[in-house]
């Protein structure tokens, strides 16, 4: 179960989602999701990654040594959001498992981008594959409802869930209702949710709790559960927490060390376990768990925007591209005047838009004294507005 954070990017929450083995991903799905993350250079992709080395101790075998790979490819548009991920896992004695999942999500903001109000429809497709013969799926759909501003949310909604796997005869069927909240001060963010899980007629309340911080060079995802049994199941409840860790030692490479317990799989049928992991992340682009927190809006005018004065100044940049709402986010080079300024094209009409520079093809901005907002995602989205009259 990933956390609860709108699709949280966090690395804790592939952990939840895949179980040990999450923790890397396959060489054989790594062209795949590489073949993503070219296809999607216009939409701010995220790509990253990890070799690790990691000790499983699972609550039905022995402790086992597991040397892995892993590969995340990530996309977003300001209203839609794709994420592919992969693993493969070699365990002692030749045994090995690999692991998919996509996750494609979609919001609308039917009273503004600035409103507080989204609604989210998404779905996530995953599956299983081990050497000793288990194999799983999993099919979510997910409708929400998001309330949020700058430093603090909340959501509610459904999942529907169906799974197979190779120990059961019959589809696994569920129902998922969940809400949550989330607050943002600084370089921390909390989030809680609370999942009421229903399966074949039994029901598994669930809490999940997370907090992230990023500062500096360190990322760090700290996490704990807790799932009541089944009504009727003499059963003990299940407990769970753990933290995950990025050091940057260079702006595309980081030192990673993660260890804690996680929780029973219900839907794929896995089981829990204890785990540590440390490893090596490489990206063309860190991503930071915890988003920045946006400035005041700066308004413009048709006047000021005709006169050419919504410029930007980018340093050590010999080419940039704008990407926003009137232009479909196709990149379309920026003008430079004698100062050094990048012009932004005059032909805007009155409203918000949003927007993204691209520098030299390969990193994508907002500008420093821009109003930006949060895409949900950990980066930021940049925002002209236009006023109708001059502001005064």
């Amino acid at each position: 179960m990933s956390l609860p954070d709108e699709r949280s990017r966090s690395a804790i929450g592939d952990v939840i989602s895949f179980g040990p083995t999450g923790l890397v991903l396959p060489l054989v799905l790594q062209l795949a999701c590489l073949t993503v993350h070219a296809a999607a250079e216009g939409q701010a992709p995220r790509w990253e990654v990890d070799v690790s080395g990691s000790r499983i101790v699972y609550d039905t075998a022995e402790a086992l040594n597991a040397p892995s790979l892993s590969t995340l490819a990530e996309w977003q548009h300001p209203s839609i959001f794709g994420r592919l991920a992969a693993s493969v896992t070699g365990f002692e004695g030749a045994g090995w498992s690999m692991q998919g999942r996509g996750d494609f999500a979609g919001w609308v903001s039917p009273f503004g981008v600035l409103s507080p109000v989204r609604f989210e429809l998404g779905t996530t497709l995953g599956g299983a594959r081990h050497s000793g013969g288990f194999s799983s799926f999993l099919a979510r759909g997910d409708a929400r409802l998001h309330l949020r501003s700058q430093s603090v949310g909340i959501w509610g909604g459904t999942s529907l869930v169906t799974a197979r796997n190779s120990f059961d005869s019959g589809a696994i069927d569920g129902v998922v209702p969940s809400v949550g909240v989330w607050a943002q001060s600084g370089p921390v963010r909390a989030t809680l949710s609370y999942l009421h899980t229903r399966i074949s007629g039994s029901t598994y309340p669930e809490a999940n709790a997370a907090v992230a911080l990023s500062r500096g060079a360190l990322d760090l995802t700290i996490y704990g559960g807790l799932r009541r049994s089944a009504f009727g199941e003499r059963q003990p409840d299940e407990t769970w927490a753990g933290a995950a860790a990025a050091l940057w030692v260079h702006p595309r490479a980081a030192l990673t060390l993660s260890g804690g317990k996680y929780s029973v799989d219900l839907f794929h049928g896995l089981p829990g376990g204890q785990f540590v992991s440390i490893g090596v992340r490489y990206t063309p682009r860190r991503s930071r768990p915890v988003p920045i927190t946006a400035p005041a809006p700066i308004v413009y005018t048709p006047e000021a925007a005709r006169a050419g004065s919504i410029a930007f100044r980018v340093e050590a940049a010999t080419r940039v591209e704008i990407a926003g709402d009137w232009n479909g986010w196709q990149p379309t080079p920026l003008a430079r005047d004698d100062s050094g300024r990048w012009i932004v094209p005059a032909d805007l009409q009155p409203g918000v838009y949003r927007f993204n520079l691209r520098v030299d093809g390969e990193r994508w901005i907002v500008p420093e004294g821009v109003a930006h907002i949060d895409d949900g995602f950990g980066e930021r989205v940049g925002l002209l507005i236009i006023a109708t009259t001059d502001p005064g």
